[in-house]
């Protein structure tokens, strides 16, 4: 099978190539129903990457689903015309192979198929959200610093377990306003007004309770850092590619707790079981994930789709389609 694919070609530059693509004996091939753009995705783009990290990438992206078009000798797991959610590289394609077991999982029975091809940054932003309720008590403040994908799924987590007030804090109006739409019950823009007075001020000097960093930044965690109150937790999400500078004292002398969310960075077996929990709310309906999808490009558009996002900080998800 010939696909086109992307390739990273370092900071600022993505090309499109031309690849023959057989799956091994341990492989599926997926035709791509979508893909979507990762905030990780953008700092390799913007060069915000360690120095270690090999380049080029190819082929790029990680987030996407698809149908099972054929199967390697040895797989059994899947059969042609199966859906599936992609957990590895690759799917800024036509088609993409997946080698087993965990380079894709099966999508979940009654999840269309738009919202299953958000597998990987949907089940990641459910599972922080169920970790950041299980660190909050009903009446909590809870802020959220950084409204993008993850940081909207969280809050209406955190909102639906009780906080009250619930506090969005980001850059850019549309994502605020975006977050109130969808419950948050008071807004920040960190670039008209201070966060940190407008918290204190709300709390008589406290600080929120509960803390969630969702910005990729230095300056969002040390924002967090601020706002929270003395035995405080904040809850990190971002991920952050760079060495970064934070006020450690204040994680010290107020004693502070931190907590990691991530998911698709534990064992294997661990983040099996967390998607299909994370997936078990999503087939609920407790999160509404449709508005958050608000950029499509196709796949011959990905130069033009990253520079826009590079430039316009209100994107919050980022589709590709083939």
């Amino acid at each position: 099978m010939r696909t086109t694919a992307a390739c990273f070609d370092g900071a600022g530059k993505v090309s499109l190539r031309q690849l023959e693509l057989q799956p091994a004996e341990d492989q599926v091939l997926v035709k791509m129903h979508r893909a979507s753009i990762c905030g990780t995705d953008k700092l390799y783009f913007r060069g915000e990457i360690p120095d270690e990290v090999r380049l080029p990438i190819f082929p790029w992206g990680h987030e996407g689903g698809g149908t099972v078009v054929e199967v390697g000798a040895k797989v059994r797991e899947y059969s042609v015309g199966d859906r599936v959610m992609s957990f590895a590289n690759g799917t800024f394609s036509d088609y993409c192979l997946f080698t087993l077991p965990y380079g894709c999982l099966p999508a979940p029975e009654g999840i269309d198929t738009e919202i299953a091809c958000l597998g990987e940054p949907l089940a990641a932003a459910v599972y922080a959200a169920q970790v950041v309720t299980r660190r909050m008590q009903l009446g909590d403040m809870v802020a959220v610093v950084g409204v993008g994908f993850a940081g909207q799924l969280i809050a209406q987590g955190a909102k639906k377990a009780g906080a009250e007030p619930l506090i969005v804090i980001d850059l850019a109006d549309s994502k605020l306003e975006l977050a109130k739409r969808l419950g948050a019950d008071m807004a920040i823009n960190a670039r008209n007004e201070d966060p940190v007075e407008r918290v204190m001020a709300l709390t008589d000097g406290r600080g929120a309770d509960v803390v969630v960093e969702a910005s990729g930044s230095g300056d969002g965690l040390n924002m967090a850092s601020a706002i929270v109150r003395h035995n405080g937790t904040i809850c990190v999400y971002s991920h952050y590619m760079k060495p970064l500078t934070v006020n450690m004292h204040r994680w010290h002398e107020d004693c502070l707790n931190i907590v990691h969310t991530c998911l698709t960075h534990r064992t294997r077996e661990e983040m099996v079981v967390g998607v299909r929990e994370a997936f078990r709310l999503v087939k609920k309906g407790l999160f509404n994930v449709k508005p958050l999808l608000n950029r499509s490009y196709r796949l011959s558009e990905i130069a033009d789709a990253f520079n826009k996002e590079m430039v316009d900080p209100g994107s919050v998800k980022t589709l590709i389609l083939p």
